[in-house]
C-alpha cells in the first residue's frame, strides 16, 4: 500500500507542479526599471503575485532555452517556473482557465520582507522572508481526500481515483475549496513563513533575480518539500490500512 501511495503522491506532484504556478498576466501600466538589487526582487514577488510573467521573466532568468526540431525550427521554450502556460496555447481552454483561478487563490496570500542585501559590484545577495498558503500541508489534505473517496466508492475505488486525477488536470476545485477553507483558519497552521537568500546579478547594466530553487519554494509555498505533518500523515497511514484491507476483502 506504502508503494501504492507513492506512486499516487508522484502523479499528483507532477500535474501541480506543471500546473499549479501556470497563468499568464500583464502589468497595466509600465513601471520603471528596477535600479537597485532590492527593487529587483520587490519587482519579480510583485509580478508573482499579480501573476505578470511578462515582468517577471524581464527581471529575472527564468527563460532556460529554447528547443528546436529537426528543421531547426523552434518548438518549445524552457522555463523553471510557470512553464505550461508560457508555451502558445489558447487561453480560452478550460484547462488554462482552471490553472488560472488556482494561481489566484494561492497567490493572493503572498508577502515577503527583504530583510538584508549585500551587494558586491555586479552580484549581490538578499535575504527575505516569505510568507504564503502552507501548500505542502494542502497536498497533504487533497492526498487523504483521495485516499478516503476510494474508500467510499464502491469495488477497489481506481475509477474514483481516476475520475479524481481527471478533476485534478481540468478543474481543481477541490484542491481550489481545501486552499479556502485554509484561508478562513490561519491560526492553525494555514500559512508558512520561509527563511530565503536569493541572489542578483547585472545583466547588460539591469539588476536581475536568480530563481533558485529554494527561492521557487519559498514563493510556492514550501511545495517542494518532502516535509510531512505529523496529524496529517498519520491520518493517511489510518486510511491505507483501511484501504488495503478493503482491497482485501474485495478480492476474497
Amino acid at each position: 500500500m506504502t508503494t501504492f501511495k507513492n506512486k499516487m503522491n508522484t502523479v499528483i506532484f507532477i500535474i501541480i507542479s506543471t500546473l499549479l504556478l501556470c497563468a499568464c498576466g500583464k502589468s497595466e501600466t509600465a513601471a520603471p526599471p528596477p535600479a537597485t538589487p532590492k527593487e529587483a526582487a520587490e519587482c519579480i514577488l510583485e509580478s508573482i503575485k499579480k501573476l505578470d510573467l511578462e515582468t517577471l521573466n524581464q527581471y529575472s532568468d527564468n527563460y532556460v532555452q529554447t528547443y528546436h526540431n529537426w528543421l531547426g525550427v523552434p518548438t518549445e521554450n524552457e522555463y523553471r517556473v510557470f512553464n505550461e502556460l508560457l508555451q502558445p496555447r489558447s487561453k480560452r481552454s478550460k484547462r488554462y482557465q482552471s490553472a488560472y483561478k488556482l494561481d489566484q487563490k494561492i497567490m493572493e496570500n503572498l508577502t515577503w520582507e527583504i530583510t538584508d542585501v549585500q551587494t558586491d559590484n555586479d552580484t549581490a545577495v538578499l535575504d527575505m522572508v516569505i510568507t504564503n498558503i502552507d501548500m505542502a500541508k494542502v497536498l497533504e489534505i487533497y492526498e487523504n481526500k483521495l485516499l478516503e473517496n476510494m474508500l467510499e466508492s464502491p469495488g477497489l475505488g481506481l475509477a474514483q481515483l481516476a475520475a479524481d486525477m481527471a478533476e485534478l488536470a481540468v478543474g481543481k476545485d477541490t484542491l481550489i475549496s481545501i486552499i479556502e477553507d485554509m484561508a478562513n483558519d490561519w491560526d492553525n497552521g494555514g500559512l508558512i513563513s520561509i527563511r530565503v537568500t536569493a541572489s542578483a546579478y547585472q545583466d547588460n547594466g539591469q539588476w536581475k533575480i536568480h530563481l533558485s530553487q529554494d527561492l521557487i519554494n519559498a514563493f510556492s509555498g514550501n511545495m517542494y518539500t518532502d516535509t510531512d505533518t505529523d496529524h496529517l500523515e498519520e491520518k493517511a497511514a489510518e486510511l491505507e490500512y483501511e484501504l488495503e484491507k478493503k482491497w482485501e476483502n474485495w478480492l476474497e
